[in-house]
């Protein structure tokens, strides 16, 4: 447990508050704040699909120099008050209240406090995580980095736990921390997701997907799915992979040997002829796809699964 200790070290780097004039005409007074947290992820971490790094709040002027710095890992800033400036290999994007941005801090950036603002107030993430570069691409975050979560959640309530959790240290605060960062990422997703210009793309895939569902003997050719799609070939390959991360046809084979799962498991049916029923006309080629994605043989599947239908039966 103490080497557990050890790994979850939570670390306040620094920590400063000081009073900045920062309108002349009002005489209005900005308290300027800057706390980081380092986090160190333990062994559970190796389990999680997300990790969180480190944590922070910050309140800046326009006096101040925007932060550029390098690290490899993916950062969350939402934007409390005031107004923030970002810039990304020469694109420049507005953070306002209720605003998250979501940045790869690998890339050439640079973000800092609006020159015409009196401040900018926000709470930040750093994190890492199985598939987040995936999911950063085919979200078009790079291209667009600022979601308007304002009118449909307030992501503040959850920002705010994950720095409590980051600040006390328990034994549990890494377990937690992935829990209230996946439910914060899916939200960001939703968002994107939900967004006008891709709802229409995500309709023209869910379409194909029911109709290849619908009848999955049949043997599927890419011009096919394109057609089902009302898409060109090339859009067809460019949408899967923006919303599902593959190829149509690598996708088409993992429909087909989920399909042949279930028919293992629950019908009597001969291998030959679930293969067939499942799209596959070559025997061979079934057994060679199934031991790829499924890890052992179709009749070795099946015997698993008998033996826990018998388990629970």
């Amino acid at each position: 447990m103490d080497g557990s200790r050890s790994d979850m070290d939570k670390t306040l780097i620094f920590r400063y508050h000081r009073r900045i004039m920062t309108d002349e005409a009002t005489s209005a007074k900005i308290d300027a704040l800057d706390e980081v947290f380092f986090q160190t992820p333990g062994r559970l971490s190796r389990a999680l699909p997300y990790s969180l790094l480190a944590a922070g709040r910050r309140t800046c002027t326009p006096a101040e120099a925007p932060i550029a710095h390098r690290f490899n890992h993916h950062t969350l800033i939402l934007t409390l008050s005031g107004k923030g400036a970002l810039h990304i290999s020469g694109q420049s994007s507005h953070m306002r209240e209720g605003t998250v941005a979501w940045l790869d801090s690998s890339m050439l950036y640079s973000h800092g406090c609006e020159p015409r603002c009196s401040h900018w107030s926000y709470l930040w993430l750093g994190f890492v995580g199985h598939g987040v570069d995936t999911l950063f691409d085919n979200l078009g975050v790079g291209l667009n980095p600022v979601f308007e979560t304002a009118a449909h959640h307030d992501l503040r309530p959850l920002f705010e736990s994950i720095l409590r959790e980051v600040e006390t240290g328990s034994f549990l605060a890494e377990n937690r921390c992935f829990a209230l960062l996946a439910q914060l990422i899916s939200i960001l997703v939703s968002e994107r997701a939900d967004a006008g210009d891709l709802s229409s793309a995500v309709q023209r895939l869910q379409h194909v997907v029911e109709t290849v569902r619908a009848n999955l003997s049949h043997p599927w050719s890419v011009g096919e799915l394109a057609a089902a799609a009302n898409l060109s070939q090339a859009q067809l390959f460019r949408r899967f992979r923006q919303r599902m991360g593959t190829t149509p046809l690598d996708w088409l084979r993992h429909e087909r040997v989920s399909a042949a799962k279930r028919l293992l498991v629950v019908t009597d049916e001969k291998i030959g002829a679930i293969a067939t029923r499942c799209g596959y006309l070559d025997p061979f080629h079934f057994a060679r796809d199934f031991k790829r994605l499924a890890g052992v043989t179709p009749s070795a599947f099946r015997q698993q699964g008998h033996g826990t239908r018998r388990y629970h039966s």
